[in-house]
């Protein structure tokens, strides 16, 4: 029997697995998805349950892959905001320099920096906005020619690998029902596996499936409020013909800001063809759908507020309040000046989409500074546990996290 089950192979999960078995424990990972990413198909998507609708006329992109969300989005390694967990007796920053000390994180170099991202760039900072490169996930020693390899893109992939090479044993499509208890104690988890109900016994559970996954995994073991408010990062993309071609390998979200007071973040941003004729068609402008070579995108990312429900079969839904649409409005403002600054004529938008939900178990009122919940050795450690609406890029945050919890069992 296992020390530690872990629930889940994204960035947080993997990096307490690789942490905990280097310490000398005895870890199994259940990651319910298995191989590459599916692509890009949205049908395809939605049948995973990789695409959900959340809200009216609103769709959420999720993850569910060996490695999570670093294998399908943009390898932003945005700093967490330590204040927000410190309020609440999380100390991250002794893990996050740990992180940082094995992971690439610097700000994209002038020659990676695609032309079009360059364009908006410089549009945005003749406009007065502190436009930058941003810093990525990206061993940039590896890109030669303004191109980048799949081999320099980091993954929460290298960290299950040496996870696994010092001991850990994961398992794939098993997606984890419920965590089951014994005087008051979590021993393992009930999981579906081969179209067969298991179970699995382990002297900890962690909980690293996602923010839609984990409080599911919580209502169903008892505990109900889980799932009562999540926020969802919701999203929309400004786009608009400009004279000059895009390239054919651009690195996404290369350069960018963070409104903090106003509650948005810009960048571009690099999607699939098929998304973008199917934006353009929503927008209403036909006139645009064989434009995709010179077009510039820009996307606004808003804090959005907490609230919604995810239910027990992890089906979130909700609906967004006027600070939010205040937020959004404000963010599409702006990206319009900008693209305008840029050459482009006539932007137009995209509908609402929503990526990396969270804040569904949170830190202060489910969860304690061990990253417990409902038992002392059943902990949640993925963006559930996030406090307050967020706003940023995740990844650097849950590997903090992550970092912060193997420390604390291990000693």
């Amino acid at each position: 029997m296992p020390d530690v089950l872990i629930v889940g192979s994204g960035p947080a999960g993997a990096i307490v697995a690789r942490d905990l078995a280097r310490a000398g424990a005895r870890v199994s990972i259940l990651e319910q998805g298995s191989g590459p990413p599916p692509g890009t198909n949205l049908l395809k998507l939605l049948r995973r349950k990789e695409a959900m609708q959340i809200a009216p006329g609103v769709v959420l992109l999720r993850s569910l892959r060996v490695g999570g969300g670093s294998v399908t989005f943009y390898h932003t390694a945005t700093p967490p905001p330590l204040p927000m967990f410190g309020r609440h007796g999380v100390d991250l920053q002794p893990a996050l320099e740990r992180v940082l000390a094995e992971l690439p994180h610097a700000p994209l170099r002038g020659a990676l920096l695609a032309p079009v991202a360059t364009r908006l760039m410089q549009a945005g900072q003749s406009l007065g906005l502190p436009w930058h490169p941003l810093p990525k996930m990206i061993d940039q020693s590896r890109c030669a020619q303004a191109v980048c390899p799949p081999e320099a893109f980091w993954s929460a992939q290298t960290l299950l690998q040496q996870a696994v090479k010092n001991g850990a044993h994961l398992h794939t499509g098993v997606q984890v029902l419920r965590v089951l208890f014994s005087e008051g104690r979590a021993v393992g988890v009930e999981a579906r596996s081969n179209g067969t109900v298991q179970t699995f016994r382990a002297g900890r559970v962690i909980l690293s499936a996602g923010g839609v996954a984990s409080p599911a995994i919580l209502q169903h073991s008892g505990v109900e409020q889980a799932g009562n408010g999540f926020f969802c990062d919701p999203l929309r993309i400004v786009m608009g013909h400009v004279p000059i071609a895009r390239s054919a390998q651009e690195i996404s979200m290369s350069a960018g800001y963070f409104e903090a007071d106003a509650g948005y973040m810009l960048s571009d941003i690099t999607i699939p063809g098929n998304f973008f004729r199917a934006f353009t068609w929503a927008a209403g402008r036909p006139d645009q759908l064989l434009s995709f070579g010179h077009t510039a995108m820009i996307m606004v990312k808003i804090r959005d507020d907490i609230a919604g429900r995810i239910d027990a079969h992890g089906r979130p839904w909700r609906r967004f309040g006027p600070g939010d649409k205040q937020r959004m409005q404000s963010g599409v403002a702006q990206a319009r000046a900008v693209l305008r600054a840029a050459g482009a004529g006539k932007p137009y938008v995209s509908p609402w989409v929503a990526a990396h939900p969270g804040g569904s178990v949170r830190l202060g009122e489910m969860v304690d500074e061990n990253l417990s919940c409902h038992s002392p050795n059943l902990h949640v450690c993925d963006a559930s546990v996030i406090p307050e609406s967020w706003g940023l890029p995740p990844t650097l945050t849950l590997l903090a996290l992550g970092a912060y919890l193997a420390r604390r069992l291990s000693e």
